[in-house]
């Protein structure tokens, strides 16, 4: 009885460790630079033996709400042209190949927008949340209004019976969820289109 209880002491620690290494790498990631490599290896142009100059304004930079994710904004000048590149990935723990393997993948994608684009996310989103007010879900029932911004991208707000929250925008990029402050992100989209 003893030795069960001491494997499953073993057990439950290290399946403990393991999530708290797993947390810990994830919460490390949040100093990544994924928008500047896609900038400078993407947008800029480099030619041998010639100068380049681009300017990068940065918006956000943090975890998704709950911490599964990790997503970027950040908006440039290059060559008379001002946009925003999304650089946004998703961590996935891998099929496992031996006992206790942990490996996991990152899913990273871009997506740039024109200042339109990015003007359609400040003008809409009030009008998103202006239209989920008058909605009365049912019982058990979620109700979803959606901007499209791009091929790739659409903004969303969701309410469902007695609960409405509109302090988080989701950001759905290419299929997957990203949730951030409405506030920060909208100010911040604000300060960029004025820089």
């Amino acid at each position: 009885m003893q030795l069960k209880l001491k494997k499953v002491n073993m057990k439950l620690l290290v399946l403990l460790f393991s999530l708290a290494i797993a947390n810990l790498l994830i919460g490390c990631m949040q100093t990544r630079h994924i928008t500047e490599k896609y900038i400078k290896t993407n947008i800029e142009k480099h030619n041998q033996g010639e100068f380049s100059t681009i300017k990068t304004y940065t918006i956000y930079k943090g975890l998704s709400y709950g911490g599964s994710a990790y997503l970027e904004l950040t908006g440039y000048k290059y060559s008379n042209t001002k946009a925003l590149v999304l650089g946004a990935d998703k961590y996935f723990y891998a099929r496992q190949k031996f006992k206790g393997d942990q490996t996991m993948i990152a899913n990273i994608t871009y997506i740039e927008l024109n200042m339109s684009q990015c003007k359609d996310i400040i003008t809409n989103y009030k009008i998103l949340q202006d239209r989920l007010k008058s909605e009365r879900p049912k019982k058990n029932e979620e109700i979803y209004h959606d901007f499209t911004v791009s091929n790739d991208l659409f903004i969303s707000f969701r309410k469902s019976s007695g609960y409405m929250n509109v302090s988080y925008i989701d950001f759905w990029i290419s299929g997957e969820k990203y949730r951030i402050s409405t506030a920060t992100i909208i100010s911040k989209l604000n300060k960029f289109m004025a820089y």
